[in-house]
């Protein structure tokens, strides 16, 4: 039996920065719906941009984004700085901004599709891995299913993915799931994510986990990556991936 490919979505699949940001900036103001999505985007202050990017790159989860929104987060220098400054703001503030931010990102993908649709981008050669592995590809990511099968259809992609984990914050346990459903083993799975602690995490089941190169991280993950010899990988590395 050809073994299963699970990867992460934004920042593997597709790159979708300022969708997020800009979801993100609508979770905690208010969303004039007579602005169109383009007009919002321009709108979209400097300095925000700046605190989203940093915090992007220590986020997992939707929920996690709310920390732009916080003014300490220009200071942020490690993922315990993150972490510390998320376990402050306070649960219904984070439930609250994620509902907004959901609200918003179902607007634009229903009500302004192409816009919404043009913000996310596909790197290089995930067409091609996606084909390659028709069939036998798993979505495991944070972000809402809906939304995942909208941009995969766009590409004509979406026959290629069996099954999507959407909103998922426990990565290890959803490749355990989807091993239980395809009756195999962990170790007949290869998977991919941008964010360190995800790949840790997944490669404690036994699954090839691999760390992406091409999304989002920082100089710690990469150190710390190379004190627990997590095993890399890069877009050219694509072709010849074997799963």
């Amino acid at each position: 039996m050809a073994g299963l490919l699970a990867l992460d979505f934004d920042g593997v699949v597709c790159d979708a920065l300022e969708e997020c940001a800009l979801v993100t900036w609508l979770g905690a103001q208010w969303h004039d719906r007579s602005v169109p999505g383009s007009g919002h985007v321009k709108l979209l202050p400097a300095d925000f941009m700046a605190r989203f990017q940093k915090v992007r790159n220590y986020s997992r989860l939707l929920d996690h984004f709310v920390v732009a929104h916080h003014p300490a987060a220009d200071s942020i220098g490690s993922q315990a700085d993150f972490d510390l400054l998320f376990a402050s703001v306070s649960s219904d503030y984070v439930s609250r901004f994620a509902t907004a931010a959901s609200l918003a990102r179902d607007w634009f993908r229903t009500e302004e599709t192409e816009f919404w649709l043009g913000l996310h981008t596909l790197y290089t050669g995930l067409d091609n891995l996606l084909r390659q592995h028709s069939g036998n590809v798993a979505i495991i990511t944070a972000k809402d299913e809906q939304s995942v099968r909208s941009i995969l259809r766009r590409h004509g992609l979406d026959q290629t993915v069996s099954e999507i984990f959407g909103e998922c914050g426990r990565k290890a346990e959803a490749v355990q799931e989807l091993c239980s459903r395809r009756g195999t083993t962990a170790e007949s799975v290869t998977f991919i994510d941008d964010n360190l602690t995800n790949v840790r995490q997944v490669s404690a089941t036994g699954a090839r986990a691999r760390w992406a190169q091409w999304g989002y991280q920082t100089p710690e993950h990469r150190e710390e990556a190379k004190r627990f010899n997590v095993a890399s990988l890069e877009l050219s590395d694509l072709p010849q991936l074997a799963v």
